[in-house]
């Protein structure tokens, strides 16, 4: 029997649901329930000095808990995550206009210890230019995260799943870590995908270094081609907190690794863990795309982590 959830119990459960989503909170040190961000990203096709353009990237996440046991030992898991990539400017050979991702998130968590947490998540998505949307648009996967908190400061994350892509089945593999370490120091992240190191330079400034990186693909009308989007950043970021929950935070990055290339239907990887492609590389139909600067602005909601 699920009974009616009091409002002080309320945080930590945000927390305990946000820990275990990586599409929406990224693992971070704290729960971020509602996201929205901006990011910028000034492209240049390699080997032409007049292809240069922009993409605009907006994103919107949120997730919630909506049955909670009287004592939150367990609690099912529901959430949505949106996004939208615009590319604008003279960009010869790539015929990508718009694309859009939308991925419902269904799971369960539960306590099996006071240290100890498991959670399943069912991660569905539909990914295309949406000009014309058919069932093969939607692929199917989902995680399984085990949680381990060693002492009040220090905690453990190892998650493991499965996504089907357009660029082929990938496989996911995660090492997670949320380490306070003193008053102003924190790390937390899953890698390879996300770490941040932050820094609390007043009670309601941090700043700091982070890594954040994707790799996803949408298909398009265009003979049933798919655009792959994979990037890799470094970058420094400040934010301040507003009010005790709401922070808004600007990061200057570099792109390390960045695909964003056509590829024909077929023409796929064998496999991929996280980023790394095993056996022979697709051919891109467009012209590769240099590494280079991305400006993000990201508005949030956290709940502190316990």
């Amino acid at each position: 029997m699920h009974l009616p959830l009091p409002a002080r119990l309320l945080p930590a459960l945000l927390f305990s649901a946000c820990l275990f989503v990586p599409a929406l909170s990224r693992a971070q040190g704290y729960a971020e329930g509602i996201g929205l961000n901006y990011e910028v990203l000034p492209l240049k096709q390699k080997n032409s000095s007049e292809a240069t353009f922009r993409g605009d990237v907006f994103r919107a996440n949120i997730i919630v808990p909506l049955a909670v046991a009287a004592d939150t030992s367990h609690a099912i898991l529901a959430g949505l995550n949106l996004e939208t990539l615009r590319f604008s400017g003279n960009r010869p050979g790539f015929e990508v206009h718009n694309v859009y991702g939308i991925t419902p998130v269904l799971g369960y968590r539960q306590r099996l210890s006071p240290r100890t947490e498991l959670t399943a998540l069912a991660l569905p998505a539909l990914n295309s230019d949406l000009r014309e949307v058919r069932g093969a648009d939607v692929t199917w996967g989902g995680v399984l995260r085990a949680a381990y908190r060693s002492s009040p400061h220090r905690a453990y994350r190892l998650t493991v799943g499965y996504r089907q892509q357009f660029y082929g089945p990938q496989y996911v593999l995660l090492l997670g870590l949320d380490w306070q370490l003193g008053q102003r120091w924190r790390l937390f992240g899953d890698l390879p995908t996300t770490f941040t190191a932050s820094y609390a330079a007043t009670p309601r400034v941090n700043v700091g270094f982070n890594l954040n990186g994707i790799n996803t693909a949408y298909r398009l009308l265009n003979n049933d081609q798919y655009f792959q989007y994979q990037q890799g950043h470094y970058g420094l970021f400040a934010e301040t907190y507003l009010s005790a929950h709401l922070a808004i935070r600007a990061t200057a990055a570099y792109a390390v690794t960045r695909r964003m290339e056509v590829y024909a239907r077929d023409d796929q990887w064998p496999a991929t863990i996280d980023y790394i492609g095993l056996g022979k590389a697709p051919t891109p139909l467009s012209s590769p795309i240099e590494k280079g600067l991305a400006f993000r602005l990201a508005l949030s909601y956290r709940v502190p982590a316990p």
